[in-house]
């Protein structure tokens, strides 16, 4: 992944270049900005994949260089000192919101997310899934969520009819973007344009289109949360 670092610090430039270096080899730093100003111009000139964004940037903010550029193109991670623009930077889509003293940790999972959103950025129409006599295929905008069945995958459309798949739900879940689908559980994999509500309910349920309710797990809950944020683009 190529990206670009915006930070108004040049010891935050050096802390965040080695724990890049020694815990996410995969990401090339392409240009390092230590202004909004500057940001805006390359981001817009050199196209990244990526781009760290500290929220504090001199006479501008993070904020501000988003507001300022045509298009957003890349994946973006808030790195800062401050925690009370979490919520801003989750309406931002953000992968994700780390503070600094950035934890080695986090960076791993943040980037490891925002290289999953970039490889599943391609539009996928539809899957093809093994039945008992061949195969089927399925239009993704179709799939509203997926049950494990011991080493098999119930796969339900948003008209409640389904399809029996002779795979773990493991395998289904990687034919599927990861930017529509989210496991909430280990036995449940969900299309996040299709979840019409949530209940904070026995650690938390997710209410269908077609009135399903499913169990989150208590752990996967605070992501799936930012999960439907992002991919509700709520305000």
């Amino acid at each position: 992944m190529k990206a670009i670092i915006v930070e108004d610090e040049k010891k935050g430039v050096e802390n965040l270049m080695v724990k890049l270096e020694r815990h996410c080899p995969h990401v090339e730093i392409i240009a390092i900005c230590y202004t909004g100003e500057s940001a805006i111009k390359e981001i817009e000139a050199m196209e990244p994949d990526l781009v760290f964004l500290d929220i504090r940037l001199g006479s501008m903010s993070g904020f501000d260089v988003l507001d300022k550029l045509r298009h957003i193109h890349f994946e973006l991670i808030f790195t800062t000192s401050y925690n009370q623009y979490a919520i801003k930077a989750i309406k931002e889509s953000a992968v994700d919101y780390l503070l600094k003293p950035i934890k080695p940790e986090e960076l791993e999972t943040a980037v490891e997310r925002a290289r999953e959103r970039i490889m599943t950025s391609k539009v996928v129409s539809r899957i093809a899934v093994p039945i008992s006599n061949g195969f089927r295929f399925i239009p993704v905008n179709n799939i509203s969520y997926c049950k494990a069945d011991d080493n098999c995958t119930h796969i339900y459309r948003l008209d409640g009819s389904r399809v029996f798949v002779t795979r773990p739900l493991g395998d289904i879940e990687r034919k599927l973007p990861a930017d529509k689908f989210y496991r909430i559980h280990r036995s449940s994999l969900v299309n996040l344009d299709f979840v019409d509500a949530f209940k904070r309910i026995a650690g938390g349920l997710v209410v269908l289109q077609n009135d399903v309710e499913l169990s989150v797990s208590r752990s996967r809950r605070d992501e799936l949360l930012l999960r439907l944020n992002n991919s509700k683009n709520l305000q």
